[in-house]
């Protein structure tokens, strides 16, 4: 059977990671001045804020914004985790990460910075750093 029948079962259903990819090829930062993010490492629900945050430091994001200050703090207070992006038009977006899926996540943060929710498939092209 050949792979695409294989995804296909009453419509297109996404491989999650796939997914993922798609949405950090969307990530563009031109417009956000930092990131605070504040987890708690014994808490369930912050496997999502933990990729985010790897996805964040990814050398072709990064070049979307090479002022972007980046600031993590550790808590110790079994409190859920998120994250406070601060625009450049004085803004700022304060996500509650506790229960989300990472591609919902770096999804709906496209989608607030004004960008596309998902970045274009198919090979890229390798940036020079």
């Amino acid at each position: 059977m050949c792979k695409m029948w294989q995804k296909i079962r009453y419509g297109v259903r996404w491989n999650p990671s796939e997914r993922l990819a798609l949405a950090n090829r969307g990530l563009n930062l031109k417009d956000v001045k930092s990131i605070e993010f504040s987890f708690d490492p014994f808490h369930t629900g912050n496997q999502s804020i933990r990729e985010f945050l790897f996805n964040i430091s990814a050398p072709a994001v990064k070049l979307t914004n090479p002022q972007l200050k980046v600031q993590t703090t550790v808590r110790n207070d079994r409190q859920a985790p998120f994250f406070v992006a601060s625009l450049a038009d004085g803004k700022k977006l304060k996500f509650k990460t506790d229960g989300m899926n990472s591609m919902d996540l770096t999804m709906r943060f496209n989608r607030l910075l004004g960008n596309p929710e998902l970045g274009k498939a198919g090979t890229r092209i390798k940036t020079k750093i």
